[in-house]
């Protein structure tokens, strides 16, 4: 069975340490129990986010033509 992930609130920016990605603080970042543990012991993740805010950051980062990229998914 696949870990629950949840949505957060970054409210500073850090590195992903899987992906090497910079994540921008103001975004919206997925993370399962453990790893939400780490990011907010780090100070760089807050308040869950709500369904209609996740919904909204996923809106903003889709591609204009309603596509969504295989790998955005």
């Amino acid at each position: 069975m696949a870990e629950k992930t949840k949505h957060y609130h970054v409210i500073h920016s850090f590195v992903d340490k899987d992906t090497d990605e910079i994540i921008a603080a103001g975004s919206i970042y997925e993370a399962d129990e453990e790893r939400a543990a780490q990011l907010k012991a780090a100070d760089v993740i807050g308040k869950e986010a709500t369904k209609a805010e996740v919904d909204a950051a996923m809106k903003k980062d889709a591609p204009s033509d309603g596509v969504v990229d295989a790998g955005d998914a």
